[in-house]
């Protein structure tokens, strides 16, 4: 048996993502929830609030023969599955959504509903190196980071002169 550790995704409850978390680092797993801040407005208000990238969805690392430790964790529901058996989660992956969320920049979470575009390289800025797609959304420029794992995307708003074709 191997002793590496691989990243997954856990689906979560709905809105349960911060409690999931807090269950499984005390169980000792590797976590990791991305957040970001967003601008929520109601009838009387607006406030900046703190929640999660990618609602019911939380990332652990472990070693694959521990699969099923994570799943007795208050608020998790099951791994995302492809083919039979839980997906793994590529490192590069969840080094593109760090950066994202490091950012500080505004974006979307979206699912595959975008055609193919050009692939680019952002050339400058604080997501520098980051590689996706240009597309264009409603009137704006945008690029789209695929996340195939699981089957999200992320839309970032750019200026064109920023980015390079790849």
């Amino acid at each position: 048996m191997s002793n590496e550790l691989t990243w997954f995704a856990l689906y979560t409850r709905p809105r349960f993502e911060l409690k999931a978390e807090a269950s499984l680092k005390e169980m000792g797993i590797i976590t990791y929830l991305p957040m970001q801040k967003t601008l929520k407005e109601w009838c009387d208000r607006k406030k900046w609030i703190t929640e999660p990238l990618f609602k019911s969805y939380c990332f652990i690392q472990i070693n694959p023969s521990n699969y099923c430790i994570p799943l007795k964790a208050y608020g998790v529901v099951h791994y995302v599955w492809f083919d039979g058996k839980p997906a793994p989660v590529r490192d590069k992956e969840i080094e593109v959504i760090k950066l994202i969320c490091n950012s500080k920049q505004q974006v979307e979470v979206v699912d595959y509903n975008f055609k193919k575009g050009q692939n680019v390289k952002v050339t400058y800025g604080p997501l520098k190196g980051l590689e996706g797609e240009f597309i264009e959304n409603k009137g704006k420029y945008d690029i789209l980071v695929r996340f195939d794992s699981i089957c999200q995307g992320v839309l970032v708003s750019i200026s064109p002169k920023h980015v390079v074709t790849c």
